[in-house]
């Protein structure tokens, strides 16, 4: 009877044993899930707070162009929106915002509006890729891709067959025939190499409604893309004459030596191209958790900005020489277009 009774309290003892094993066990992966789900807690409280941060930029921007749109009529390196943003810290997380105008650059959008090519446009990027030492046929190319024919402009023949070599498309597929979303896009055009796409970026954008060009940011190089044998020597009289005090009318540009010369038909042609104020901003904002342990998360976005005259009908046809003017003295409405969210940092 006592090798029984030894053997059942073995028994009950390894069968404890077993079960403190098992206990212990289950409790150590509940514990482990625990601390996998508070971290992923942690986590997602950390990305929807950087998502609050690039929120709160994005209204910090709106607000300082909007601001200094009741300051003045004009846009220049000399305005709080061209200035350094310092960081500012809310909470363990910072923000930090850069501010772009995107009418110093040409709109390769604005090439084909209301399904019609504007030909001063055309000629002025022409000019323009001339002066960058690039192809000016570029120019055309860039135009088909966007505009709602099948045809080469003006050359004629099938856009299909004559751009049937453009990368990262099909022999036998049709040019998309809708306006650009990004610069980016240039690379499915004929003609444009990734070093070419390097030596344009600078000087343009893809705004999705018609830009024109704000005299006061412009590069030089885009200032003489404006006239026909110009030189960028001969415009950095506009850019002296700019960086003391910007210029308020586009009759001011008439009266400077290098453009005096021109007719009224010249004139004509340019003054929609052209503004003394933004009518497009772009926001590069930066969040970061500035973590102290371990690597500091940051988010990134982009934000498209638009400030425009209320009743502002953005026609780029008109040349009564005066729509710079009158859209001056109207109330400006500043408003977000879209937002893009990067994990890393995109080109700016």
């Amino acid at each position: 009877m006592s090798i029984t009774a030894n053997s059942q309290r073995g028994v009950a003892l390894l069968t404890i044993l077993l079960l403190v094993v098992s206990i212990t066990v289950v409790a150590g992966a509940m514990l482990a899930s625990q601390k996998v789900a508070i971290r992923r807690s942690g986590l997602l409280f950390d990305q929807n707070q950087l998502l609050q941060d690039i929120d709160a930029g994005q209204q910090l921007a709106v607000t300082m162009i909007r601001a200094d749109s009741k300051l003045n009529d004009t846009d220049s390196e000399q305005d709080i929106w061209a200035q350094p943003i310092p960081p500012y810290t809310l909470a363990n997380h910072s923000v930090s915002i850069e501010l772009r105008d995107e009418a110093g650059r040409f709109n390769i959008n604005n090439l084909y509006q209301g399904g019609t090519v504007d030909t001063a446009a055309l000629e002025v990027f022409q000019r323009l890729l001339t002066q960058l030492n690039l192809e000016p046929d570029i120019a055309v190319a860039v135009l088909d891709w966007q505009d709602t024919d099948s045809e080469v402009y003006l050359d004629g023949g099938d856009e299909s067959a004559v751009y049937s070599q453009q990368r990262n498309s099909l022999v036998d597929s049709a040019l998309p025939n809708q306006p650009f979303v990004s610069v980016d896009q240039l690379q499915e055009v004929r003609g444009v190499s990734a070093e070419v796409l390097a030596t344009l970026r600078p000087y343009l954008t893809a705004v999705p409604y018609y830009l024109p060009i704000n005299i006061n940011t412009a590069s030089p190089a885009l200032l003489t893309a404006l006239i026909d044998g110009a030189t960028s020597q001969q415009m950095q009289g506009i850019v002296d004459t700019r960086s003391k005090q910007a210029l308020t009318s586009i009759d001011e540009l008439w009266q400077l030596p290098i453009l005096s010369g021109l007719d009224e038909k010249q004139r004509a042609a340019l003054t929609p191209l052209l503004a003394v104020d933004s009518q497009a901003f772009t926001a590069l904002i930066t969040a970061s958790d500035n973590a102290t342990v371990g690597q500091a998360r940051q988010r990134f976005a982009t934000v498209l900005i638009r400030k425009n005259a209320v009743n502002d009908s953005q026609a780029p046809n008109d040349t009564s020489g005066n729509s710079s003017d009158v859209t001056s003295e109207m109330p400006k409405e500043v408003k977000v277009v879209t937002q893009r969210l990067w994990a890393f940092r995109p080109s700016f």
